[in-house]
C-alpha cells in the first residue's frame, strides 16, 4: 500500500488507477464504498467527490485511467457496485449485471 500521500499535487489519476488495479488484483474484489475511502485517505480528496445524490463517487478522470489499464482484466459490477477480477464465466463487456 502506498505511504499516506494527501498532496494530491504530486499524485496523478493515473497513480491512483493503478492503486485501484494492484488492490483488485490482491484481493479479488474493490468496492466502491471503499475505494472512495481508502483513495481518501491515502491520496486526498481531490480524486473522489459526493454525487448530487449523496452518493461516494471516483471522479472521471481516475476512472478513465483505471479503465485503461484494466479493461481486459477488470470488470464492474453494478448490482454489487463493485470492480472485480474478470472470470472465464462473463459476458464479453466491462460492465456485468
Amino acid at each position: 500500500m502506498p505511504e499516506n500521500n494527501n498532496d494530491s499535487g504530486k499524485t496523478t489519476a493515473s497513480d491512483v488507477a493503478q492503486w485501484m488495479l494492484t488492490t483488485v488484483q490482491e484481493r479479488g474484489e474493490l468496492s466502491q464504498n471503499n475505494a472512495y475511502y481508502e483513495i481518501n485517505k491515502l491520496f486526498g480528496r481531490n480524486f473522489t467527490m459526493v454525487t448530487n445524490g449523496g452518493s461516494p463517487s471516483i471522479r472521471g478522470s481516475v476512472l478513465t485511467a483505471f479503465k485503461k489499464i484494466s479493461e481486459d482484466s477488470v470488470i464492474w459490477e453494478r448490482g454489487d457496485k463493485k470492480w472485480r477480477k474478470r472470470e472465464f464465466y462473463d459476458v464479453p463487456g466491462r460492465q456485468q449485471y
